[in-house]
């Protein structure tokens, strides 16, 4: 059928009775990803007083999962840290179509999101790059992977390689997320086209309220977004397997 949403907006009118309609769509899978505790007089789950408004949502239809770092800020301003595995090494230093993991449980690249090879420091500076073009493929050896076309070549990339969404494309830049301090508590689903700038009020805005980043706080870390040596470098958990910032 025609866009579900669109119709409910646009058409109007009366029927003394019910319809029945269906919609589908699929935007990743869910699975937990904190670990249980056996606490006593504290929750590990704990939030700040005020939320923030989320300032590099998903140019569409996407989910970030529950455990996805974040960067809270008490100014009421937030930046998920959106992270990509790279499911196939390059065969050319410039090579400008890349190949990102593709498994349910991964961030969804979209055209015009700027891409950097995670800095070896979590303000560490480099090239970062625009999304020109993304398409879902079944690659032979890899498996289900996003084809991403970039408008420019970010150098030899491995199978260990990271990418992070930067702040704007160029040389010696940085990443988006410099500070994360605080984690999504469950899955968040957007659904709606966001606002492109503070002007426009046709876009959606979204607020959130992240959980803080404390010390009993712990994730089990082969059921996260793929993190960077400077994010794995951040790890204060004493049990293999586990992470805790």
């Amino acid at each position: 059928m025609a866009d579900f949403y669109q119709q409910i907006l646009l058409n109007s009118g009366y029927l003394p009775g019910r319809a029945l309609v269906q919609a589908r769509g699929s935007i990743g899978g869910h699975r937990y990803v904190f670990v249980k505790l056996q606490m006593s007089g504290k929750d590990a789950l704990v939030f700040p007083t005020t939320g923030c408004v989320i300032k590099n949502p998903f140019k569409g239809n996407a989910r970030a999962f529950a455990g996805t770092l974040f960067e809270y800020n008490p100014d009421g301003t937030g930046y998920i840290l959106k992270s990509y595995a790279v499911a196939k090494a390059t065969a050319d230093a410039t090579d400008t179509d890349i190949y990102l993991k593709r498994d349910g449980y991964s961030l969804i690249p979209f055209v015009g999101d700027i891409l950097m090879v995670a800095p070896t420091t979590l303000t560490g500076k480099g090239t970062a790059v625009t999304v020109t073009a993304v398409s879902k493929e079944t690659d032979a050896d890899t498996g289900d992977v996003w084809k991403v076309t970039l408008s420019a070549a970010l150098g030899a990339l491995t199978t260990s390689s990271v990418l992070v969404e930067a702040k704007e494309a160029g040389a010696s830049k940085t990443p988006m997320v410099t500070n994360p301090n605080s984690y999504l508590p469950c899955d968040f689903d957007f659904v709606f086209d966001p606002s492109a700038s503070e002007d426009d009020f046709d876009g959606a805005r979204y607020l959130i309220t992240p959980a803080l980043a404390l010390g009993d706080v712990f994730l089990y870390e082969d059921r996260m977004q793929p993190l960077s040596a400077a994010m794995k470098s951040l790890n204060k958990s004493k049990v293999k397997g586990w992470f805790n910032i």
